[in-house]
């Protein structure tokens, strides 16, 4: 094997693939690359077993083939090398990187060692935007599960639902939805693991689109530059469709800006975990107040457009951070039912985003 790249080029590229590579696994092979020169492209891969990640760019390749190398090791030394134009050979069991008069020799690994990817399965396939997958990602895994012992809810769940995919996050306290239009008659219904979305928020780009697939164990996603495939979470998910209510008995509109500031405001004067606030609608008020033994009480107003009977609910305030921090729009919706039920928030416009925060019970 030997190439010539870019120095950017290379360090950009393995930037992609480091972090899926396993450092403390007891199969010594997973902290390495795989790396592999063939026509006019450079690969790496990487695996940790369960997220497996391949990533490639152009190369001037002199000579095609393949060699494992230390990940870390090989990262670090891109980051240092003095010239733009990087060579890196192979040479008696050796893979040799030059850049103008600095030279590094790493040993390699056999590559017959290094676990393969499986072939991506076309005739399941279907096709979302990067822009929409980068979207659901960023608005949905702020609710998974911290629990150990609940292992399916640690997971997002992708679903198709008609023309659509659902993308679904849960705690059991708060939920996070967010639909994304897809092309193609290949369908999903698997829970997909924290570490490959957040692998996935590395590789995905705006402009380009996603093929998804998926068999008994594993899910694919694929573009013209990488390949992600992971394992899917073993586990029920809930029936998140009977958590998300239909009818509401109050709806009001608010400035997420001014909404948001106003409940980090009143919960900054609680240590801690929960941080429990109580919003009361008045006409043309929305009151948030947080007391705590400790510190004191914290009272906000907001003005908004409400004619109805005074209503109070409690919530932990981070949950509703969380929510509406992912909202980019100015305004959102949030719809209540009654004050021992969910509630929802959503954005005014593109309501493809729902989330759904529970109630807590507050005495004050």
């Amino acid at each position: 094997m030997e190439i010539v790249i870019d120095k950017g080029e290379l360090g950009n590229l393995l930037k992609k693939v480091i972090s899926a590579t396993e450092k403390k696994s007891a199969l010594p092979i997973l902290a390495n690359f795989l790396i592999g020169a063939k026509e006019d492209r450079l690969t790496v891969q990487g695996t940790d077993l369960e997220v497996h990640v391949l990533a490639s760019v152009f190369a001037k390749v002199e000579k095609e083939g393949s060699v494992c190398v230390n990940a870390k090791k090989f990262t670090d030394i891109s980051r240092l090398l003095p010239k733009n134009e990087v060579v890196i050979k192979e040479e008696d069991n050796k893979l040799k990187i030059i850049s103008g008069k600095t030279k590094y020799s790493l040993p390699t690994s056999p590559t017959d060692e290094f676990p393969q990817m499986y072939p991506f399965p076309e005739n399941t396939s279907f096709t979302i935007s990067g822009d929409s997958l980068l979207e659901a990602i960023q608005k949905t895994l702020y609710a998974t599960s911290k629990e150990e012992s609940r292992y399916a809810l640690q997971g997002v769940l992708f679903k198709t639902v008609g023309d659509s995919i659902d993308v679904v996050a849960t705690d059991g306290h708060r939920l996070a939805l967010y639909k994304i239009e897809k092309t193609g008659t290949g369908e999903i219904e698997v829970i997909i693991p924290q570490k490959a979305l957040n692998e996935l928020k590395k590789l995905a780009t705006d402009f380009e689109d996603v093929e998804v697939a998926s068999t008994e164990q594993y899910t694919f996603f694929k573009s013209r530059d990488w390949v992600l495939m992971t394992r899917v979470l073993e586990g029920a998910f809930p029936d998140y469709t009977q958590v998300i209510p239909e009818d509401f008995s109050i709806e009001i509109k608010v400035s997420r800006k001014e909404f948001l500031e106003a409940i980090k405001r009143v919960s900054a004067i609680v240590e801690g975990e929960p941080k429990p606030t109580k919003l009361t609608l008045r006409k043309g008020v929305l009151e948030l107040k947080t007391f705590s033994s400790e510190f004191g009480e914290a009272v906000d107003e907001i003005e908004i457009d409400y004619e109805g009977d005074e209503y109070s609910m409690g919530f932990n305030a981070k949950y509703i951070i969380d929510a509406v921090s992912v909202i980019d729009e100015d305004n959102i919706f949030i719809k209540f039912t009654n004050p021992e039920a969910q509630t929802l928030f959503t954005p005014v416009e593109n309501q493809n985003y729902v989330a759904i925060v529970m109630p807590m019970e507050i005495n004050f």
